[in-house]
């Protein structure tokens, strides 16, 4: 289902605006990724704000912004051990399993016609 059809099946304005969100349809930068068409969402690296895409993961950098990145500290990068990243993959799939339980709560409660 993509926005609309969830905004006509809810017929809620905050209902569809948490689901779209849960489900992935929304990102709060709306922006589009070039290579995919995916919702993107800006997140920080550092001192430098990159463009991730949420369905193909491909980083966008914006003019100077791979100049900014290679400039950094790498200490900066260290943060990111492969422990850390685990534990940011494993509260990651929690998250994404908690928006699944949810959004199929919501559904339980809707009859067919």
């Amino acid at each position: 289902m993509d926005k609309k059809e969830i905004r006509k099946l809810t017929g809620d304005w905050s209902l569809n605006k948490l689901l779209t969100k849960y489900a992935g349809l929304e990102s709060d930068s709306q922006l589009v990724c070039p290579n995919c068409g995916g919702l993107m969402e800006i997140e920080d690296a550092g001192n430098v704000r990159v463009d991730v895409c949420l369905d193909c993961k491909g980083v966008w950098l914006d003019a100077g912004e791979l100049e900014r990145l290679a400039a950094m500290d790498p200490a900066e990068f260290r943060k990111f051990t492969p422990e850390k990243i685990e534990q940011l993959q494993k509260a990651k799939e929690i998250r994404e399993d908690e928006h699944r339980q949810a959004i199929r709560s919501l559904f339980r409660g809707l009859r067919r016609p």
